[in-house]
């Protein structure tokens, strides 16, 4: 099931809160990383709010919603 073998991709007909989590992971980093750089003007405060915010989203993924079987 890949572009290589000639056969269209499926997609899937909805989206799971862990896509969504996965998909929000680097939009939260890149928005944290530049609301962090305009306050703090420097690589590494901006990259540590980048990560606490990603951290936030990934506990909540992982601890308090888990994802399940299907």
């Amino acid at each position: 099931m890949s572009v290589a073998d000639g056969k269209p991709i499926d997609l899937p007909e909805r989206m799971t809160r862990a896509d969504a989590v996965l998909a929000g992971m680097p939009l939260l980093f890149a928005g944290g990383y530049g609301v962090g750089a305009a306050v703090f003007g420097g690589w590494v405060a901006a990259t540590a709010n980048a990560s606490i915010a990603c951290t936030a989203l990934m506990l909540d993924a992982l601890v308090r919603n888990p994802p399940r079987a299907q």
